[in-house]
């Protein structure tokens, strides 16, 4: 290696959880680490927002998705901090029109939708028995939905349950997903809490007494017999192992040059792997103009995707604040249009649910994920075509001296935060055994 460079054990590409919390288990069992973080702040795509006095709102991850053994309720029962409970069941659906859909209704279209769904997961299973390509989840949907008549009505509820079900949670549309492996993985079992005091507080407890230094773009990372140096903006540091743990959207953007490049088998692994999108609009209003104890309430959209899911944050920070998510393609064009015209777009829904003397609101927060030069993304998911194998294929070390992290490194939990710190975790535990072996 070059001479001139800071020289520690281990470099960790990326501040968010993963980096984190490789970085926090490697300083624990004593190797001297450094943490490269592009941002001037740790969280990646954990962001608590707190911009309105006394509130923090979070950006990116926002839950703990099934609070039973998963090791994000380990670190905030650890560090105090608090969670509540977010209880999807107090929730309330209406018409575009600002008709409620009774229990009785909304019963009958859950039951239209499941049954749809066990019918695409039977497809599926026939389509891999006779060994066919894979295809897009919608193509597969509406191969059921031709045998299945619907009225209008009921095919917009339909199409509503999809963006609710499947689109927001993989942050991508139905015509993006693999049938084969959209709902690939696992997850935890117990209730999902979200933090009153701010998401960031998780990263924040991983990094203590972690050398992160901020504001170093990695240019480009270069393995060799020595171990690995890694170019910034900032500086030159060298280390025997590195471990990238930079979003998936930052490889895809091939926004670090790797010398020599990467594998081919990985690089195919990147290309096929998709990295979704799903964005947030806060408003807060002088009042609250909505069902005050409902933690949320959803709108059947005239137009598929748009404006669909609200979360009501009064409960959780005591102010008139609304949060809306959108997700995929439609997230996209959003991220085009002002912030006004976004406020706008989601002032026409709301006045149509509410009635047009509602109060306009005095202040609003909006994300642009894809947009974003540090993670072009929200979270990965799987795309027509990617496999299980091209998760392994990301997560493989290089030459046992380049290792890899992050949430789409993570074959079981991929896509959630609790997956990103075991994802992290897992490569701390390979730069140990690489060790021990040499």
């Amino acid at each position: 290696m070059k001479s001139g460079a800071t020289r520690v054990d281990v470099i960790v590409i990326g501040a968010g959880v993963s980096g984190l919390a490789a970085a926090r288990q490697l300083v624990d069992d004593e190797w001297s680490v450094t943490v490269l973080e592009a941002r001037d702040r740790i969280g990646g795509r954990v962001w608590s927002n707190r911009a309105w006095s006394g509130l923090a709102l979070d950006m990116g991850a926002g839950w703990i998705e099934g609070d039973e053994d998963n090791p994000i309720t380990e670190i905030a029962e650890r560090e105090g901090i608090e969670t509540v409970v977010y209880d999807d069941d107090s929730e309330y659906l209406y018409k575009s029109d600002g008709t409620e859909v009774e229990d009785d209704e909304w019963d009958a279209q859950a039951a239209r939708f499941e049954r749809v769904m066990r019918e695409v997961d039977a497809l599926r299973k026939q389509r891999k028995r006779d060994g066919q390509p894979d295809l897009a989840l919608q193509s597969a949907i509406d191969q059921v939905l031709a045998r299945h008549p619907m009225t209008p009505e009921q095919r917009q509820a339909f199409d509503y349950d999809v963006t609710r079900e499947i689109e927001s949670d993989y942050a991508a549309d139905s015509t993006e997903l693999s049938t084969y492996y959209w709902d690939f993985g696992d997850g935890f079992d117990g209730e999902d809490r979200v933090f009153p005091g701010g998401y960031d507080q998780i990263p924040k407890a991983l990094a203590k007494g972690v050398d992160v230094r901020l504001g170093h773009v990695v240019r480009k990372v270069e393995r060799s017999d020595e171990g690995v140096r890694v170019t910034t903006g900032q500086g030159v540091f060298e280390a025997d192992y590195a471990i990238v743990a930079v979003p998936l959207g930052v490889l895809k953007k091939g926004a670090i040059e790797f010398v020599p490049a990467l594998p081919g088998r990985k690089r195919a692994a990147i290309e096929r792997l998709g990295m979704g999108v799903l964005n947030r609009v806060y408003l807060r209003f002088p009042r609250i103009f909505w069902e005050r104890d409902a933690h949320g309430f959803a709108v059947i959209p005239r137009r598929r995707d748009e404006w669909t899911e609200y979360v009501n944050f009064a409960p959780f920070v005591r102010q008139p604040v609304l949060l809306c998510f959108n997700s995929g393609k439609y997230a996209r064009e959003v991220e085009k249009l002002t912030d006004e015209q976004t406020v706008a777009a989601m002032m026409q829904t709301l006045r149509g649910v509410f009635g047009q003397d509602i109060p306009s609101p005095t202040a609003h927060l909006i994300t642009r994920w894809s947009m974003d030069p540090f993670a072009y993304g929200s979270y990965s998911y799987m795309s027509v075509g990617a496999t299980p194998e091209d998760i392994e294929a990301l997560a493989s070390p290089v030459d046992d001296v380049l290792f890899f992290a992050g949430e789409a490194t993570e074959s079981e939990y991929a896509a959630s935060v609790h997956g990103a710190i075991l994802a992290g975790r897992r490569a701390a535990d390979e730069i140990d055994e690489a060790d021990e072996e040499d």
